[in-house]
């Protein structure tokens, strides 16, 4: 993990290798996103550190502002979404054996 990351948001890293996440990453996600439902191979735990990120999941949506954490399992079917604004997220992954 690049060392700006995680002495910039030191606090949010911290919870998400607290969490058993590894491989944290930032990521920026393009304004107007809007993903076709989708799964993953890994764990994810998200922090959203700037804009806003709308996950939905079993008829759930979820708004998560900058400070939100959300997690989503491996294999979850879920569609990923951002405002006109876009999103910055922290990324932990965790991988099953």
């Amino acid at each position: 993990m690049d060392k700006n990351i995680s002495k910039k948001y030191a606090k949010e890293v911290k919870q998400i290798s607290n969490m058993g996440y590894s491989n944290i990453s930032l990521k920026e996600i393009e304004p107007n996103l809007n993903t076709d439902f989708h799964t993953h191979d890994f764990d994810a735990y998200a922090c959203v550190v700037k804009g806003k990120f709308i996950l939905h999941d079993n008829n759930k949506e979820h708004i998560l502002n900058p400070g939100d954490f959300l997690a989503v399992n491996a294999n979850q079917l879920h569609s990923e979404k951002t405002s006109s604004l876009g999103a910055t997220i922290l990324l932990g992954k965790r991988y099953k054996n």
